[in-house]
């Protein structure tokens, strides 16, 4: 009975691909039995692939700049997220943007969010806003929304936990993908597929007319 059990375990484990195995020399480590190593793809960020697969509004029209970074800043910040601006290029009449932002739901879980923005165009049109001269941008933009979960995510120190070797490694996809499985769909992933609908409505909403 309990070779049985041993065997059962094992088997699991083994049904997770074994990454980054390697030998003193650096050379890979193939298994004589079960599945191959598996290389895991760079354009993969974090720990769960889910990703959600990449909405995006469409503007053409003339809109106030700095009123769409309050409306964004202000979004994140009202959902506790950690907001960061990775990327500012301006290089006109071609701007580019992208925002990183974080929230760590447990102590387990970290939620993240992606906003890239593309626009070509005028950024300093003068025009009349409600009687009052106003500088706007009037541009053709493209604005792109991802989110992902990561877990675990790294300590305090930036060093990664569960991830020392290839066995923490292992238990941790187990327990990700076959114990947690039903609460990462039903809560962590539904939760925040609704709130990054909620930033897709409320830039749209900003933009209104010229977006789609």
């Amino acid at each position: 009975m309990a070779d049985a059990k041993r065997g059962f375990l094992q088997g699991i484990l083994q049904g997770i691909p074994l990454v980054g195995a390697k030998k003193a020399g650096g050379e890979e480590v193939i298994p004589a039995k079960g599945p191959v190593p598996v290389h895991a793809p760079k354009a993969y960020k974090h720990e769960t692939r889910f990703g959600w697969f990449p909405h995006r509004i469409k503007y053409r029209g003339m809109f106030d700049l700095d009123g769409f970074y309050k409306t964004m800043a202000l979004w994140f910040k009202e959902r506790r997220f950690e907001l960061h601006e990775r990327l500012y290029k301006a290089k006109p009449p071609e701007l580019r943007v992208e925002w990183h932002a974080e929230r760590k739901r447990t102590s387990w879980v970290k939620e993240i969010v992606e906003v890239q923005v593309h626009m070509w165009g005028e950024y300093n049109v003068e025009t009349i806003v409600n009687g009052k001269a106003k500088k706007m941008a009037k541009v053709r933009m493209i604005i792109t929304i991802s989110g992902d979960l990561e877990a675990p995510y790294p300590d305090i120190f930036g060093e990664p936990r569960w991830t020392a070797s290839n066995l923490e490694r292992r238990l941790s996809q187990l327990f990700r993908n076959w114990i947690m499985l039903r609460e990462w769909q039903g809560l962590y992933w539904d939760r925040l597929y609704y709130e990054l609908y909620d930033l897709y409505g409320t830039l749209k909403e900003y933009l209104k007319f010229g977006a789609r």
